[in-house]
């Protein structure tokens, strides 16, 4: 539905409300006060209050309608022919809709690599960290945690929409685990955000009330009267007069329209799978892919929908003693018994879905065997020194999450477990021209032997992590686990059982003119051609042979890229 009466004309039209391209519009339309501007949405308002509680966030892909475009992957080769689920958010917030609420920045070795990749400055992490701190609104943690989190001053110095924080509620038994793995030796890292991430600690979110944090939350709800929001709205293709895109094409009618005018510029936000599949329908892309599929180019630029980087996460699990872990209950198993749940937790914020609501602990390692192995000696000198470097993890575990391996009234603790610096790139392309139709969205997981390693050696540190004296203590079996750990059994295990982390990123990258890898310069513009931008994590310029990845959640990133692209077009149009 529209927000506001529709023209056939704007100065910006935005397509994608997701983290970057919410966050654009609203600063757009705050500074550029006599412009109009439009953002369109393909999904709906996700308004419901109902799938907004905190305590569920990790159900809401699964259980929330119409929130999610549902993609899933080609069948992945090393993955045993597996369709990889693909969540994308759909609607008013995008993916921060139905994420997991994580709040990672990365470490800066990330950002100095960004920067120098594309020479542009504006990416180095000390002009980053005071970017975030216009994004940011950070809240120091209650007092139970105060022993394992010390922010400094953020709190203070963040002035930002995008509420960054903790969970109100403490857990005894779970600042026992964490003093528990720190005595046996594992390092402490108080502020996962402060550039260096390498460490245990305690994880950072988008929360505020007991509610998650949109990006339709944080930028919307204060819209200004030069901002037109239409939800329910697919557009097709931009549109081009030989010279400069003119405007989009709708998939079908707003009142009496099908197509939007621009007087300024287009920009996509669409996400790193609908970005690119927008401009191969429009004609911009690989020539010889659009020729096959009988649609004209009008730009060839072979990199557009390349370079798809993702990374893989799986479970292990430990089965506790009765007693000595009290989150147990899995709920997705029971369709019913969630929705009880939920009921409960939207009423009081009890029952079982408190437990979800309870701090988590994320940690970043570096692996000793990945950097002595052969495969890292394989790579190119730039991808060794970016996967060296002292603030760049080669794997993460995130604690305390819900486990289908386990049967209620089960005790247990989970381990996420997600291998970081992959390379290998995989690819979105069209199925047809027929906008309609889904893209194909092949990741190409394992493709490369340097990811398998990191596979195998993350599963190694994530056992070993699990038999530590504090969490051996209690043990009782796994209820998720290879059968050894054996190279062999672990990476049929990985094979097996391995998802999406749903990062997916770098399908339009950033980069130098002179890089047949880039596909829009350090201004976000497509390469080529007047009034188009790409704005969103399709831009980031992670490539093979030249960086190991982006090491941390993409949500901080996406705001970030947003954040970025705000400034540098509000400094074009108006010199501030």
């Amino acid at each position: 539905m529209p927000y506001g009466s529709i023209m056939d004309t704007y100065d910006f039209i935005i397509v994608g409300a997701g983290a970057s391209g919410c966050l654009l519009a609203s600063r757009l339309a705050h500074t550029l006060k006599e412009d109009q501007i439009l953002l369109i949405e393909a999904g709906g308002e996700n308004s419901s209050t109902e799938y907004q509680g905190f305590g569920d966030r990790n159900f809401t892909l699964a259980t929330a309608p119409g929130y999610n475009w549902g993609y899933k992957t080609v069948p992945q080769e090393n993955l045993e022919d597996r369709e990889i689920d693909q969540s994308r958010g759909k609607g008013l917030g995008g993916s921060t809709a139905i994420n997991f609420c994580v709040w990672t920045r990365g470490p800066r070795s990330d950002y100095e690599r960004w920067a120098q990749l594309v020479g542009d400055d504006t990416w180095s992490w000390p002009v980053v960290n005071q970017r975030y701190k216009k994004i940011e609104r950070v809240s120091n943690p209650p007092d139970g945690y105060r022993d394992y989190v010390d922010l400094g001053t953020k709190a203070s110095e963040s002035y930002g929409q995008v509420d960054v924080g903790f969970p109100d509620g403490w857990d005894p038994e779970f600042g026992t685990y964490l003093k528990g793995v720190y005595h046996d030796g594992y390092p402490a890292t108080l502020d996962i955000n402060n550039g260096n991430p390498i460490g245990l600690g305690i994880l950072q979110s988008s929360i505020s009330k007991r509610s998650r944090v949109t990006a339709a939350s944080a930028f919307l709800l204060d819209k200004p009267s030069n901002l037109t929001i239409i939800t329910g709205k697919v557009v097709e293709r931009v549109i081009n007069d030989g010279q400069k895109i003119t405007g989009v094409a709708l998939s079908e009618r707003i009142t009496d329209l099908t197509e939007v005018n621009v007087r300024k510029e287009v920009i996509l936000s669409a996400g790193p799978i609908d970005s690119p599949k927008i401009l191969h329908l429009s004609g911009i892309g690989p020539a010889a892919e659009l020729d096959k599929l009988g649609i004209q180019c009008i730009k060839d630029l072979p990199a557009i929908g390349k370079n798809l980087h993702d990374r893989l996460f799986l479970e292990l699990v430990t089965v506790r003693k009765p007693g000595t872990a009290h989150r147990t209950s899995y709920l997705m198993s029971s369709p019913e018994a969630f929705e009880e749940a939920r009921k409960q937790w939207m009423k009081d914020q009890t029952g079982p879905l408190s437990d979800s609501y309870l701090p988590q602990m994320v940690g970043y390692l570096k692996s000793k065997a990945v950097g002595e192995s052969r495969e890292l000696e394989m790579l190119e000198p730039e991808v060794k020194e970016a996967i060296k470097s002292d603030t760049s993890p080669d794997l993460e575990l995130i604690s305390h999450i819900g486990s289908p391996s386990v049967s209620t009234p089960e005790h247990y603790i989970a381990l996420a477990t997600a291998c970081m610096n992959l390379q290998s790139r995989g690819s979105i392309t069209l199925r047809s021209k027929n906008p309609s139709d889904t893209p194909l969205v092949d990741p190409n997981f394992l493709h490369e032997d340097f990811d398998k390693r990191v596979a195998i050696e993350a599963v190694h540190e994530a056992m070993a992590f699990l038999q530590s004296p504090t969490l051996k203590e209690n043990h009782v079996r796994y209820a998720a686990e290879p059968e050894s750990m054996s190279d062999e059994d672990i990476l049929a295990f990985v094979r097996k059982t391995a998802i999406s982390m749903w990062h997916t990123c770098g399908t339009v990258a950033m980069g130098r003119a002179d890089s047949p890898d880039t596909c829009v310069d350090t201004d976000f513009r497509v390469l080529g051609l007047k009034g188009l931008r790409v704005v969103d994590m399709s831009v980031a310029p992670f490539l093979p042979r030249l960086t190991g990845g982006y090491s941390a959640h993409t949500q901080a990133m996406a705001y970030l890229v947003g954040q970025t692209a705000a400034e540098k077009m509000i400094e074009e149009y108006t010199g501030l």
